[in-house]
């Protein structure tokens, strides 16, 4: 049954639910389970001589979080991309921030050696931006944005941009060995690296490119009727696609240095919000950001109940699940109107 868009209150009450869920089921599953009374005792009682209690506050608690923040950047960074390009199958990576971060990540492992993670995250952010500007700037930047040619421009230039900064990647690391084995581990995506040190020094960097995509979101809805009609309306074209450019790169960039790429949910949960939400950018946006975290928070739990006592990196879990899911998305998107 298809819930209508005039019903955001049961929409995000819904999404809600869903996420605190699945961050429950994060902090209970694992290596070893948590009975639920233990949990809501190291939340609200912390004992530091329970090893139960220290495996939640320690761990877990840290690594939930960040695949909450994580999973809800790439959603709305999803979210804002395909409103942008107005193309169904866009995500972030279509920017090259995915391949930028990876570029710069590379840079520094070769050019100084392993590096702990706050600095691997500043270069991935400073990687995902340059990158970001690049396809801008390729793509014509406000002047394409005015006269209507960004939408073509930006994914073009995006699979340019992608294309030269994975060349390099892969240059590198077929001629360096210990940078492959570096790169290889975050490569994959994982949140076993994320830190409440690190998740705090990107907290700015996540808030900001929220703030962006929730003031892009009416410039978005306006430019979808057409440049001369939101000009009418009072829109600014190219200021609208600005903002959504810089907050796609913070979001993205942000959980990419946070975790590493990881794919997918920018592309697939849009698709299933705006099945809800229709085509109300600014609410289908805040409905997908929990479940956005969602997604990350069930395929990061299953990855480490299917290989008990290790686990399989969420990057691997996402591409088993995301990519029949692709298929199936692409198959609706092609098939011919009736």
């Amino acid at each position: 049954m298809r819930i209508r868009s005039h019903s955001p209150l049961l929409i995000l009450a819904m999404s809600c639910g869903v996420f605190l869920a699945a961050f429950a089921a994060s902090l209970a599953f694992g290596a070893r389970s948590i009975p639920v009374a233990t949990l809501w005792q190291a939340l609200t009682a912390f004992d530091p001589g329970d090893p139960l209690h220290g495996v939640l506050r320690g761990l877990r608690l840290q690594r939930a979080l960040s695949g909450a923040i994580c999973g809800a950047a790439l959603a709305g960074a999803g979210v804002i991309m395909q409103g942008l390009t107005r193309n169904p199958l866009a995500d972030p990576g279509l920017m090259g921030v995915n391949a930028g971060a990876a570029l710069a990540v590379v840079a520094v492992l070769w050019s100084f050696g392993p590096q702990d993670v706050p600095a691997i995250a500043l270069a991935a952010i400073i990687g995902a931006g340059l990158s970001a500007a690049a396809v801008w700037a390729l793509a014509g930047g406000q002047e394409a944005s005015d006269n209507r040619a960004l939408t073509i421009r930006l994914p073009l230039a995006g699979t340019a941009i992608s294309s030269l900064c994975l060349s390099m990647v892969a240059a590198v690391v077929l001629l360096n060995t210990e940078t492959r084995d570096l790169y290889r581990f975050w490569m994959v995506g994982s949140l076993g690296q994320a830190t409440f040190d690190t998740l705090t020094r990107l907290l700015p960097v996540f808030a900001a490119g929220v703030a962006l995509a929730l003031a892009a979101a009416r410039g978005l809805d306006a430019l979808a009727l057409g440049h001369d009609v939101a000009a009418g309306l009072g829109a600014r074209p190219a200021r609208a696609a600005a903002a959504a450019l810089l907050a796609v790169t913070l979001l993205s960039g942000g959980s990419v240095a946070l975790a590493g790429p990881l794919g997918f949910v920018g592309l697939i949960i849009p698709h299933l919000v705006r099945g809800l939400t229709g085509s109300a950018t600014g609410l289908t946006l805040v409905a997908a950001l929990p479940l956005g975290a969602a997604m990350v928070l069930a395929c990061d739990t299953l990855g480490r109940v299917a290989a008990r006592p290790s686990e399989i990196a969420i990057g691997l879990v996402l591409a088993v699940i995301g990519g029949p899911a692709f298929m199936v998305l692409l198959s609706r998107v092609l098939r011919p109107a009736t």
